[in-house]
């Protein structure tokens, strides 16, 4: 893994194994993913990820906050 995944979060594309970017933000809006190499689409199935979408959702707000009471104090 090059410095470059290490500070971008995503995952590893399961079937040609490149580097697929993404965000919290874009798994909560997105159908899916396409990995940029092999073009292949991994499709967001929301009620059996139900539990996680959710869970996402809270880290997304929290982030958002912390981002708002930094900016804040500056």
């Amino acid at each position: 893994m090059n410095s470059n995944q290490q500070k971008t979060p995503g995952l590893n594309c399961p079937k040609c194994g490149a580097f697929i970017p993404t965000s919290i933000s874009e798994l909560l809006s997105a159908s899916g993913l396409r990995c940029p190499q092999c073009h292949l689409v991994l499709t967001i199935n929301r009620h059996e990820s139900k539990r996680a979408m959710e869970i996402l959702k809270n880290v997304d707000e929290a982030q958002q906050n912390l981002k708002k009471a930094t900016s804040f104090q500056r």
